[in-house]
């Protein structure tokens, strides 16, 4: 880090040294000022990109980052940077894609001017006292006898303020690597999506401990700017964090409280709960397809493991939960809590050290369903976009499309002879799941939670209940259990056993 830096001072201090010979400049215009940048900056030009990711922890002048070809560029707004009056968007607005040491930047601008060659003589250059932040234009260029003036913006001052060296480092942590076959598997992940606004984030599912609905938050003695309160999770007390307020994001969430959902995820010997707008999906990715995110704050740097692309949902940035919070938070934030914690559980905790946990997602079609998260390749939203199937059983929907390879689209309603849904909604999703070379998925009406349960203490119901659910759903059924649910009351859950859900499925195409 230390290395790269003095690289960009040792560059910034070349750039005094000007060249002899006239030089060529790009000049835009950024609202009414007309600048421009020295052509051997410029990687290209591009058109405002219809997508662009919001980034939690972000100054006032970083509209966001987007995806050019595989690569992470943030795109600063000059207007925000030098506090010049917003105009407004425009159609002629693109973006200057700007380069340094394979490290990449864009910078907004209303439209393109000229390219024009420039004479050392009609370059003035400014000084700047060491207290300025944002030391940006380099100089004026003079044209036309004064009466055109243009100011010249320096590309290594750009780079110094978005942190560049940062992604340098990431891009050495995350090489690229070959996508070979004998590659795949071992890189392979699973993260679950949430939102929090507007912004797209995700945790390797490996991360995180369970996802449940808001139960009622209590009021502590523990409340920080950050920690709501807490919630009792099956007699653990759980902090709850304000993820939004912990990003720094601005306004109020349009969700109400009852709509949110809370990640639960473990930090050494704690459980902490965040308190998210909605949880969106789980996905496969690769490692090393992993994008590198140029970081325009140091604050909480280590959080942001890289940015990577889901199907339907785009760029989603990439969390590590592990710093999520520091260790001066944790601290802060337990305090009362941990001997709270350790009095009232202590004797649960180390009896379940031994125990063997299972998560399992928890789905709604007429009952509330459960299959066991393994199960489970990812979760994707419900899509009409299918090529017909003719000659299929009723209940395959068709054929989808997952990244180049089919997957056969199960209406489980049909499949169990349930009762014909309401058209889908933003709430249904398809469950992916595999046999062999071959991909299922299962349309549900909605993903209710991530749900963790101790193998050892599973509250099975009367067999009556389970012989009843076992006669509708035949071998499908593997257990019906009872879970606690946000109003502390107790709810069964029927579980799957997706071996023979798949032999059932597979018989009935080949018949």
């Amino acid at each position: 880090m230390e290395e790269s830096t003095m690289k960009i001072e040792t560059a910034a201090e070349e750039i005094t040294q000007k060249p002899i010979g006239p030089e060529t400049y790009g000049s835009f215009f950024v609202g009414k000022m007309e600048v421009a940048i020295n052509v051997k900056d410029i990687q290209e030009v591009v058109n405002f990109p219809e997508h662009i990711v919001a980034m939690p922890l972000s100054p006032d002048f970083l509209l966001g980052v987007f995806n050019l070809r595989g690569m992470i560029i943030p795109i600063i707004n000059l207007k925000a940077l030098l506090k010049h009056e917003e105009c407004g968007s425009l159609p002629s607005q693109k973006v200057a894609i700007l380069e340094y040491q394979g490290a990449n930047i864009g910078i907004l601008f209303d439209s393109t001017s000229e390219i024009i060659r420039v004479a050392r003589n009609e370059i003035s250059d400014f000084t700047y006292s060491s207290k300025t932040a944002h030391k940006v234009i380099s100089g004026a260029i003079k044209l036309e006898e004064g009466s055109r003036i243009l100011q010249i913006i320096e590309p290594f001052s750009l780079i110094s303020i978005a942190n560049i060296p940062q992604i340098l480092e990431q891009q050495k942590r995350n090489p690229k690597r070959k996508t070979q076959l004998g590659y795949q598997h071992e890189n392979l992940k699973k993260c679950i999506s949430f939102k929090v606004f507007d912004m797209k984030m995700a945790f390797d599912i490996s991360g995180i401990n369970e996802i449940v609905k808001v139960p009622e938050i209590q009021h502590s003695a523990i409340e920080t700017d950050l920690c709501k309160g807490i919630i009792n999770l099956r007699g653990q007390t759980v902090p709850v964090i304000d993820f939004a307020a912990l990003l720094n994001v601005p306004g109020e969430s349009k969700r109400s409280i009852e709509d949110k959902r809370i990640i639960i995820l473990r930090l050494g010997e704690e459980l902490f709960g965040l308190l998210v707008d909605s949880v969106e999906s789980i996905s496969s990715y690769l490692i090393n397809e992993i994008m590198a995110i140029p970081l325009l704050s140091q604050d909480r740097a280590k959080m942001f493991e890289g940015c990577i692309s889901v199907k339907d949902e785009g760029e989603v940035i990439l969390l590590n939960h592990e710093h999520v919070l520091s260790r001066k938070e944790v601290l802060e934030i337990t305090q009362g809590h941990s001997k709270i914690y350790k009095s009232e559980n202590g004797q649960q905790i180390k009896k379940r050290k031994g125990t063997r946990r299972e998560a399992y997602i928890s789905f709604k079609l007429e009952h509330l369903f459960g299959v066991s998260i393994c199960d489970i390749r990812e979760i994707i939203n419900y899509s009409k976009e299918m090529l017909n199937a003719p000659g299929m059983p009723t209940f395959v929907n068709g054929m989808m499309n997952l990244r180049g390879q089919l997957v056969t689209i199960i209406d489980t309603r049909k499949l169990y002879s349930m009762k014909p849904s309401e058209a889908a909604t933003s709430e249904s999703k398809i469950l992916i799941f595999e046999n062999g070379d071959e991909k299922f998925g299962l349309v549900v009406d909605s993903v209710e939670s991530i749900i963790s349960i101790d193998e050892e203490n599973k509250m099975k119901l009367p067999s009556m209940v389970s012989q009843m659910a076992t006669s509708k759903f035949e071998n499908d059924v593997k257990e019906v259990v009872s879970i606690p649910t946000s109003e502390n009351k107790e709810s069964a859950i029927i579980i799957l056993n997706m071996e023979p859900v798949t032999k059932r499925i597979k018989k009935a195409l080949a018949a």
